[in-house]
């Protein structure tokens, strides 16, 4: 009987397969469901995260554009200059007005807008005229102090206003008040001060506006706008105003997010949850591994899983203040699987009944089957892991010369051939460099040139000669071992390409073979880390070495160039011998560049004109220059 193909054996094992059609139906299905549950979650929590920062750009964006204007106010500017506190205060709440407008009845039209926040004053007579005249409300200390009768309440229907807080900080991040306001502050705004001295140690950190939250006692959070003040471009403090967040505001944005989507929310601030929508009995729970989550991944990932009661439960979280230095908040969705759950197991019951004969009829024939196709297929499966391992002299047993064993066969003669290019490759990336070997074995470098704009780099050791000649010739090639090895890894890493070593020197080019935009910068910056490296080298190394580095910039032939039989890809051209030359003039630890490099880079680095110079090989002067600095961002 002839042997059996692998074709054959495989369309009878398939036969076999669709006899268990019902097991696989049940985990297509369940998947499927899983999928939809899925789909379902992911289209809720993309409407939530669109939510998110719309709602809050409805809440505070006009807000924080009005407390932008506050701060540029020459009168602002002026009175926390010359740190006149009252003054300050007084200025500030008479402009507060304009930003939290006039409280309408709750019953009509628009929502109230916050009210003004109340200024820390004194109670004398002439304050009391100040504050009188910025037809605003007084703070509830004050207005007892001026008369009840100027202090009017809510009318019937009408919601009381929020009151915003006001504080001001200085250059230091101090909080700006004076000793005799406490007497007329109320406690919470006295802790709200309190509180804001905390933004101090990053007040100096901030150029542009922040939002933060606070907790400021008994479940009171605050929404906290932190707006930097500026005098001729010096940072002079900053205005924080704050609103209470966890009521209305909270409420309002909690109640929309369950109208769009059945995802439960909340709020987590500095480690607590404040939620209308998550049941108590849950919350605790939920606190508890948020705590540990948001430590351990700040920023937020979408398939966190917590279990609640036993039932898996998806949690997302989204910044509410995403980068900034300021307490960051955390809207929270919870959303429960009961539901996918529950679908599953109906699904299960229903199939398992009718999947158990297919599965022992399967089971019967597979045992017939499987050790006929199993034995070497995990052979090969272990052969190919050993491959991807490195190990090419690997051989697989040839059993007979059905489809097996002509695969079998097929993948010896591969492995001995995988051996061969291997062996090749290694060889290849010993002696070039990496990018110079890839593209030699893609065949884009052919013998020949071409022109290229390109920066070289040499680097040589000072003292080489003096220093090495009374070392043993095996010790010497250790310390250039040593050396070049952080070199060579310092010039990889800023996209250059080791061209050759030259005795105690290096020779680097950048934007050849290949450019990768910016040549010139990541050539100098790859000269300053190479220094520092070296430096650090030499408080660990049994070595103490010094080097000089010359960079030049222009045109240059590039290509592989020698015989046809033996060729090295190099550079040729007048800029590699200024190079060559600019390195012969560097001092212990100085970089020198050429004209053309400090003209490319312009104001992204610092230099040292050096005086003109005659170098070897060219008839005019060369002026050069030591780099001193490279700047992240030009000036």
């Amino acid at each position: 009987m002839p042997p059996l193909s692998f074709r054959l054996k495989l369309l009878v094992a398939m036969m076999v397969f669709v006899g268990g059609v019902s097991g696989v139906t049940l985990f297509l299905t369940q998947k499927r469901v899983q999928a939809a549950y899925e789909k379902l979650f992911r289209d809720k929590l993309e409407a939530l995260v669109t939510y998110v920062p719309k709602e809050q750009e409805m809440r505070i964006g006009q807000i924080k554009d009005e407390c932008a204007r506050l701060a540029k106010l020459p009168r602002i500017r002026a009175a926390m200059a010359a740190g006149e506190v009252e003054r300050l205060y007084l200025i500030g709440r008479d402009e507060l007005k304009i930003i939290v407008g006039d409280p309408v009845e709750s019953g009509r039209g628009t929502p109230p807008a916050p009210a003004p926040s109340p200024a820390p004053g004194f109670i004398d007579e002439p304050l009391k005229q100040k504050l009188s005249s910025t037809n605003a409300p007084l703070p509830r200390p004050l207005a007892k102090a001026v008369g009840k009768k100027n202090g009017a309440k809510p009318a019937p229907g009408q919601r009381a206003p929020r009151i915003p807080y006001l504080g001001f900080l200085d250059a230091e991040g101090k909080v700006m008040e004076a000793p005799e306001l406490e007497k007329v502050l109320a406690p919470e705004r006295r802790n709200f001060l309190k509180q804001i001295a905390r933004f101090g140690s990053v007040v100096r950190l901030i150029h542009e506006q922040e939002v933060g939250y606070l907790e400021l006692g008994n479940g009171r959070v605050t929404e906290i706008i932190v707006t930097p003040v500026f005098n001729d471009g010096h940072l002079i403090g900053a205005v924080v105003y704050g609103i209470k967040f966890f009521d209305v505001v909270a409420d309002a944005a909690e109640r929309a997010i369950v109208e769009v989507s059945d995802i439960e929310s909340g709020t987590w601030i500095e480690g607590k949850l404040y939620t209308r929508t998550i049941p108590d009995a849950v919350r605790d729970t939920l606190a508890g591994q948020l705590a540990a989550e948001i430590r351990a991944n700040p920023e937020p990932r979408d398939n966190l899983m917590v279990a609640i009661r036993g039932v898996p439960h998806r949690v997302f979280y989204t910044p509410l203040n995403e980068g900034s230095p300021l307490p960051v908040a955390y809207r929270i969705g919870l959303y429960s699987l009961a539901g996918a759950l529950q679908a599953q197991a109906s699904l299960r019951s229903d199939f398992l009944r009718f999947a158990g004969v297919a599965t022992l009829v399967a089971l019967a024939l597979s045992l017939l089957l499987s050790h006929g196709l199993s034995v070497p297929i995990r052979e090969l499966v272990g052969a190919t892991e050993r491959i991807s391992a490195g190990d090419f002299a690997i051989q697989l047993p040839e059993r007979g010369k059905d489809d097996l064993g002509r695969l079998a066969k097929s993948f010896n003669e591969m492995a001995a051939e995988l051996a061969l290019k291997e062996k090749y490759h290694l060889i290849l990336h010993t002696i070039a460099d990496k990018d110079v070997a890839q593209q030699l074995l893609e065949g884009k470098i052919a013998l020949g040139g071409e022109l290229r704009e390109a920066t070289v780099m040499f680097c040589d050791i000072r003292g080489f000669t003096a220093l090495t000649q009374n070392m043993a010739p095996a010790e010497v090639i250790a310390l250039l071992n040593e050396h070049m090895t952080v070199l060579t890894k310092i010039v990889t890493e800023h996209h250059g390409v080791v061209d050759k070593f030259i005795g105690d020197s290096i020779m680097g080019l950048f934007g050849a073979p290949k450019s990768y935009g910016d040549d010139v910068l990541n050539a100098v910056r790859c000269a300053q880390r190479i220094m520092a490296e070296r430096a650090k080298l030499n408080l660990t190394s049994r070595y103490r070495l010094q080097m000089g580095i010359g960079l030049a910039t222009g045109q240059v032939l590039a290509g592989n160039m020698g015989s046809a039989n033996r060729s090295n890809y190099t550079v040729l051209g007048e800029r590699v011998n200024l190079a060559a030359r600019l390195c012969s003039v560097a001092g212990r630890g100085e970089i020198v560049i050429g004209p053309t490099t400090r003209e490319q880079l312009g104001d992204r680095i610092t230099v040292e004109q050096m005086d003109p110079m005659q170098l070897k090989g060219f008839s005019d002067s060369v002026v050069a220059y030591k780099l001193i600095e490279v700047r992240t961002e030009p000036r």
